[in-house]
């Protein structure tokens, strides 16, 4: 397993086990709306501006050429084919287990995946999913095992209508930043929860699972000061969990409560310190979502019922995701079939 296809085990693939009927019916549905971006040698999805009119179109292509990647637009166009007339796109998330940070990937080395590695992932998207459907009530999410990771894919009227400003909007709040400012649509859809909700929640996974060494990461922050952090971790855990012994600075020239700092943490790291830290776990958070993915309407995902080539599983619509295990429900049947 995770082992590279080969040219005749992608044959196989599209071939004898690829069926239309696992192309998701939301992609299905809008597919004459869809560009279409193929990689054909493993080096990158250089064949684009392909579009058809049936999922028929697309099954007689991927029959024939067997491609080593599909991929297709989160967004519709009225000329696919020419990547014109812009209608809409969907709010897409991807969560690559082989970039994960080093706090959250001590299964494996960089750029590799695991099972492990795979399960933190997964336990991400989790977050997200509670964030999106109990806080704000979307109702059309659909997750996508990407062959590496897991892609969050939103089709909500409204929310397919945002600019590239206002996912990126999404984008921030969702790393934990208090900036969102400038768009009263996104304003309006987050206004049932503040930052706060989010950003505790990347605080205690950070320290739940920091060591010594990670923490010593942050700038200013040597082995003593780590150190005197992890002693008294579940003292500073227990009060980001239940969200109490918080120090309020109000606004120097308006008075306005704008910065909470925990005192137990504060007390160990100090003013300076304290904010070092907290922009680590913005960056550090941030980092786990492609930004670019988000934000940039023109870009291709991996087409759901594909092959990823690459690693030999298959990039799928997840039915359940709470149960959903890419080891035993990802894998082609040539995998199983193969010699040595």
């Amino acid at each position: 397993m995770f082992k590279e296809a080969t040219p005749e085990e992608r044959r196989i693939y599209y071939r004898e086990e690829w069926k239309p009927g696992d192309v998701p019916d939301f992609l299905a549905e809008s597919i004459g709306y869809r560009e279409f971006g193929f990689d054909h040698d493993g080096r990158g999805p250089r064949d684009r501006y392909n579009s058809f009119t049936s999922v028929e179109g697309l099954e007689k292509f991927l029959r024939n050429r067997t491609p080593y990647s599909a991929y297709s637009s989160v967004s519709y166009y009225e000329k696919p084919g020419n990547r014109e007339g812009y209608m809409k796109a969907e709010l897409v998330f991807d969560i690559d287990a082989k970039d994960l940070p080093t706090y959250m990937k001590k299964c494996c080395k960089q750029g590799s995946i695991c099972e492990i590695c795979l399960e933190t992932a997964k336990q991400y998207i989790l977050s997200l999913k509670d964030i999106f459907q109990g806080d704000f009530g979307v109702k059309k999410i659909y997750y996508i095992y990407s062959g590496r990771g897991f892609h969050m894919r939103i089709l909500d009227p409204d929310v397919m209508e945002f600019t590239d400003v206002e996912r990126a909007y999404i984008l921030d709040y969702l790393s934990g930043s208090q900036a969102l400012k400038g768009s009263a649509k996104v304003n309006r859809w987050l206004a049932p929860r503040g930052y706060t909700r989010i950003f505790k929640d990347r605080l205690l996974g950070i320290l739940e699972d920091a060591s010594i060494k990670d923490i010593q990461m942050i700038e200013g922050i040597g082995s003593t000061t780590a150190k005197e952090i992890i002693r008294n971790r579940d003292k500073i855990i227990s009060d980001i969990r239940e969200w109490k012994n918080l120090e309020w600075a109000p606004d120097p020239k308006t008075g306005i409560i704008r910065t909470a700092r925990f005192k137990a943490l504060l007390s160990i790291l100090k003013e300076n310190k304290y904010d070092k830290f907290t922009d680590f776990v913005l960056k550090q958070n941030a980092g786990i979502l492609d930004a670019k993915v988000t934000v940039d309407t023109k870009r291709i995902l991996r087409l759901p019922s594909s092959l990823h080539s690459k690693v030999s599983l298959k990039c799928m619509l997840i039915r359940d995701i709470e149960s959903f295990e890419p080891i035993s429900q990802a894998v082609p049947k040539f995998v199983s079939e193969r010699k040595g």
